[in-house]
């Protein structure tokens, strides 16, 4: 394996535009948590009590806590560096991530407004990937989230930069099972990446991949 490093220039990168869809606005978390960090991290675990369907105001304060952007930069890279609320190999986010609930088209969260954005067409995309993961655990009021790749970001600043772009979305999915204990949600990361129908039918597959997927949901215990 060759180990990844910072190009000697860097490589302009002209990001994805992703399809333009309804919006749906975000609440952040306007409140401070009260858990304890050690506590928390005592506690957390896979939770897969999905029988409740989780509100939006639940849904807006864990991309609040989990993936929000908290400032951007200029940079020569053809992309801004962001600040986001977990970490990035050189600030370059390639990581994005998408949420179906029930029979609706895919919706990316936007980290820079803090919305939902809807992809059009991508309803069979959704749905296949919804029956996929509940091979793996019973969804039934769940919201699915998938993790998309968008590699030439984290490639305009490094060589070799595979590595990186996995390693980014497992930090991604550790701060969602945090925030998520946090909040008091169930969460459960799935073995599967979502790859290649989370894309299929609306997406520029040599330019996104799906790299993982997880199942959100409000607890029955709550």
């Amino acid at each position: 394996m060759v180990e990844p490093r910072p190009w000697d220039r860097p490589v302009p990168y002209d990001p994805y535009k992703w399809p333009a869809g309804k919006r749906v606005k975000l609440l952040p978390r306007s409140e401070p948590l009260t858990v304890d960090f050690l506590q928390l991290l005592d506690q957390r675990e896979t939770k897969r009590d999905f029988n409740c369907l989780i509100s939006d105001k639940a849904l807006g304060e864990f991309f609040w806590l989990a993936c929000r952007n908290r400032s951007s930069r200029p940079s020569p890279f053809g992309v801004d560096q962001e600040s986001r609320v977990h970490p990035s190999a050189g600030a370059m986010h390639p990581i994005h991530t998408l949420v179906a609930r029930g029979s609706d088209p895919w919706l990316r969260y936007d980290p820079m407004s803090h919305v939902l954005s809807e992809i059009p067409g991508s309803e069979k995309a959704a749905s296949t990937t919804r029956a996929k993961a509940s091979e793996l655990v019973a969804i039934c009021q769940g919201t699915l989230l998938v993790l998309i790749s968008e590699p030439g970001k984290t490639a305009a600043k490094y060589q070799y930069h595979e590595t990186l772009v996995w390693r980014d979305a497992g930090v991604v999915l550790g701060y969602m099972s945090l925030a998520a204990q946090a909040l008091g949600l169930s969460f459960c990361p799935l073995g599967i990446t979502g790859e290649p129908y989370a894309l299929d039918g609306w997406a520029e597959q040599d330019r996104l991949s799906a790299v993982g997927l997880a199942v959100l949901g409000a607890s029955s215990q709550n």
